[in-house]
């Protein structure tokens, strides 16, 4: 049926008012242009001046009220006036009414004999659950009778969505209205929604029957709610020392104790079922039993939980929107030098929430910092020398002292230097001088032998 679906555009004339005025007047819509798709589209039309001399249902092209009575799908955003399209960009956490309009076109005059009025006389409706990204979803509204000829004509109303959203139909907010005694009657959602769909009427005690004429008309509204199942995950880890300091990123040391904690918030419009926390400890860190504990908006004082965040994950049930969870824990970082060597070792604690409409997750940045003793320290104490080492030191000294462009005048000069210095405790500080002055104004010669 969809498929044979074709759009027209039609002009939505000036309206009047019918005799339920006080009701329909809210639903006019003055000027607008509209796209629409509807059927059958072969189908008789007539005119409010000439009516139809059968039961058929939708088919004048110019009612004062609504225009072409074939566009009889509208929608609007619940607290604007009046319905300018037939294309609606769906907002999150919106509601949007949808207005169903029907009437009997056959002529007044019919109506005595019986051959006016309509038996049998349902609506049915239907829209799409769920809408992803930039897609167009269909409210399509069937009005049929047992008598009428088509048997059945329908029309549509598009809703745009921007995001992945879901639509749901609001309790008891589908309402009949006209001007007998039925108006304002509560239909059931669930039937209108149906394979059936309801029935309507234009006397409470005589559902399904509605005369020929405007008088007898109306229309059916009734709400879908936009929502969005969203929600976020932040994960904190603070030091042992300063455990309400939670924070993303820490330095810390080996053999450290972690608090850790776990944040979960319903930021959707919709209530979330099957909401279950999972934790990765990465190597180095190692859960300290008992120390899980769980609470909620509802529970803020907690409690401690199974030890299963780190198996099949900590279930804590449904979620309604804007709830907030939390699960804390501790562990403790390994003392090893394998895994944490010297210097600064970067290690990463995950967590993931499960929702029956999706994942979330967020982790921490730990980074474990081992200060080891260098090896190029000087030492606290110099070694004991005797003087062959202290001659040999002054000389270095000298040596570099000059460039490196002198060195002693000869070999025997260094061995009567040693052979001076006694037994070891002092030196003739005479020669020294001797030495170290030669050896500084004497250049190197070269041996010609």
């Amino acid at each position: 049926m969809k498929n044979a679906f074709k759009f027209k555009r039609i002009a939505v004339l000036p309206v009047a008012v019918l005799a339920f005025a006080a009701t329909f007047f809210q639903f006019r819509d003055a000027s607008a242009v509209v796209e629409t798709s509807w059927g059958p589209q072969d189908r008789p039309t007539y005119t409010w001046d000439s009516p139809a001399d059968h039961i058929t249902f939708n088919s004048i092209t110019d009612n004062p009220n609504i225009g072409d009575e074939r566009n009889f799908v509208r929608v609007r955003k619940v607290g604007d006036t009046g319905y300018n399209t037939d294309v609606l960009d769906l907002e999150v956490g919106q509601e949007y009414e949808v207005f169903v309009y029907y009437h009997n076109d056959a002529s007044a005059s019919l109506n005595a004999s019986g051959k006016g009025i309509a038996s049998g006389v349902r609506m049915r409706s239907e829209f799409p659950s769920v809408l992803n990204d930039g897609e167009d979803g269909v409210v399509t509204a069937y009005i049929s009778a047992a008598d009428s000829d088509p048997k059945m004509v329908w029309d549509t109303a598009f809703l745009r969505a921007h995001g992945t959203v879901y639509l749901n139909f609001v309790p008891n907010s589908a309402v009949i209205h006209n001007g007998g005694s039925s108006n304002g009657t509560v239909l059931s959602g669930d039937a209108m929604l149906g394979e059936e769909g309801i029935t309507l009427a234009y006397w409470n005690d005589m559902w399904g029957m509605v005369p020929g004429c405007n008088e007898y008309g109306g229309y059916v509204t009734y709400r879908i709610k936009v929502d969005q199942p969203n929600f976020e995950v932040d994960k904190k880890v603070a030091l042992s020392e300063m455990p309400d300091n939670y924070k993303d990123e820490i330095i810390t040391v080996p053999g450290d104790t972690l608090n850790f904690r776990i944040n979960y918030k319903n930021t959707g419009t919709t209530e979330q079922t099957g909401v279950t926390v999972h934790d990765l400890l990465p190597d180095g860190l190692t859960y300290i039993t008992g120390t899980t504990f769980a609470g909620s908006t509802r529970h803020p004082e907690g409690s401690q939980s199974p030890e299963v965040l780190f198996t099949e994950g900590l279930g804590l049930g449904a979620m309604i929107a804007g709830e907030e969870a939390w699960v804390t824990y501790q562990a403790k970082l390994s003392d090893s030098q394998e895994i944490f060597p010297c210097g600064d070792t970067e290690i990463y604690n995950a967590s993931y929430i499960a929702t029956n409409d999706g994942r979330n997750s967020d982790k921490t940045k730990i980074i474990v910092r081992r200060t080891c003793e260098s090896s190029n320290k000087v030492p606290s104490t110099l070694p004991t020398t005797g003087p062959g080492e202290i001659v040999m030191a002054v000389i270095i000294v000298l040596v570099i002292g000059g460039g490196g462009f002198y060195f002693y005048k000869s070999r025997k000069m260094l061995k009567k230097v040693t052979d001076n210095a006694g037994d070891g405790n002092t030196m003739n500080t005479e020669m020294t001088g001797d030495i170290v002055k030669d050896s500084i104004q004497t250049p190197i010669k070269e041996d010609k032998k």
